[in-house]
């Protein structure tokens, strides 16, 4: 589990960037293809047949049209070591049917209603196991010597950083851990000492939930139109079953936030601030990341849905917020199998994604979230993408659904 993770000190859960790594740029013959759309009208790309596909639009949801595009990373702006960069290559043709999705992230709003219908319980809210807490432990007693042992040849200022790490998994390892609780964004109290130990700027809140998003103190009840967050795949699945909807494919997802544009950088356009410098697109950092977000665009942590422009196809918080969930297996080579070449790819096989003795498997997010800076991290862009598993929920990730669109029915009378 990625709590077990966190303690570990890996880096699954990145919110940074990278070197530089740009491959060539493709074409596409069957999507909009011009590359300098700034924003179009949110019906401007609405399939022709979107009345044939169904007599009625779904409440709440967008007709994403069937057809090829190009799948990948956006060329000129993925450089970097992060995985959410590395791993959206190669640029490859997808060919979809029509889908239904989501205009907004599913909010807490939506969440509190089918919490109440059904008395489900989210992962956060569970018990951990005794053998669970005792192998989180033993993972930070591990990590703890590490950690001791690199103060022995640091710098002053490395020093500071390390010893306020130290200082949080200390108290997560004496947590009781009456529930799994969630993993909450916390500015450091250093600089950074290291750019790939997530324990800098995560801690482990054992009352975080997605009634509770960022741990004591807050509420859900006063972020009814926010995303709900801290939720798993199985929270989200749970979720999408309920009102009759699925999660997207990492490719039907990566589709509907192209917006029909090819090949450009953002799901809006080619630039950054179509709409003048002080008009932002997306909930993302602005400032010294992770130490001071100034809050530029509006907002420090997650925004209500529809708080930002929507993409061509009338998508909103597509870029940025919270990183959604999709189906897909998460597998660093995923665009090189046989399977992301099908029609309506389902992503890798569980057996081409298991390692000997993982627990759990993690599947893919996509779109960036509140975290993602300019200057550290473009998680944002359309075509990034990174790992999560099953048991890590956090408060920079949540998800949107997706429907079949039906199609019509053959006249058999011509």
């Amino acid at each position: 589990m990625r709590i077990l993770v966190f303690l570990l000190i890996a880096a699954g859960l990145f919110v940074g960037c990278s070197a530089n790594n740009e491959p060539s740029d493709a074409s596409s013959s069957d999507v909009v293809s011009d590359g300098n759309a700034v924003l179009a009208e949110p019906e401007s790309h609405r399939a022709e047949n979107a009345d044939e596909l169904g007599s009625e639009r779904p409440p709440g949801m967008v007709l994403i049209p069937a057809g090829k595009f190009y799948m990948g990373g956006d060329a000129g702006e993925m450089g970097g070591n992060s995985r959410s960069h590395q791993t959206s290559y190669p640029i490859h043709e997808v060919t979809l049917d029509a889908f239904w999705i989501d205009a907004t992230e599913v909010t807490n709003r939506e969440f509190a209603r089918f919490v109440e219908a059904t008395g489900y319980v989210t992962f956060a809210e569970k018990p951990l196991s005794k053998k669970t807490i005792d192998e989180l432990r033993l993972a930070a007693a591990y990590n703890l010597r590490q950690l001791k042992q690199d103060l022995l040849n640091c710098s002053p200022d490395e020093r500071k950083a390390i010893e306020a790490t130290i200082e949080r998994v200390e108290k997560a390892s004496k947590l009781s851990q009456a529930a799994a609780g969630a993993l909450v964004f916390a500015i450091p109290k250093a600089e950074l000492y290291s750019k790939t130990d997530i324990n800098q700027w995560w801690r482990l809140e054992p009352a975080a939930n997605w009634r509770i998003p960022d741990g004591p103190g807050t509420s859900w009840k006063n972020r009814l139109d926010h995303p709900v967050v801290n939720v798993t795949y199985e929270d989200a699945l749970a979720y999408a079953n309920w009102v009759g909807k699925r999660l997207p494919t990492e490719a039907e997802w990566e589709k509907a936030a192209r917006g029909g544009l090819d090949r450009v950088p953002y799901a809006w356009g080619r630039e950054m601030f179509p709409q003048g410098s002080d008009v932002w697109m997306a909930n993302i950092w602005q400032g010294e990341w992770p130490h001071n977000n100034t809050a530029s665009d509006g907002h420090v942590m997650t925004s209500p849905v529809k708080a930002y422009p929507p993409n061509p196809y009338g998508l909103y918080d597509i870029a940025g917020n919270v990183w959604e969930i999709v189906s897909d297996y998460y597998h660093p080579r995923a665009y090189e199998m046989a399977s992301a070449m099908s029609r309506n790819p389902t992503g890798p096989a569980l057996e081409q994604v298991a390692q000997p003795g993982q627990r759990v498997t993690w599947r893919v997010t996509r779109g960036g979230s509140f975290l993602c800076s300019d200057l550290w991290c473009k998680g944002y862009q359309p075509g990034a993408r990174q790992p999560f598993d099953n048991e890590s929920p956090s408060n920079h990730t949540g998800f949107r659904c997706v429907m079949d669109a039906t199609e019509p029915v053959a006249n058999t009378n011509d």
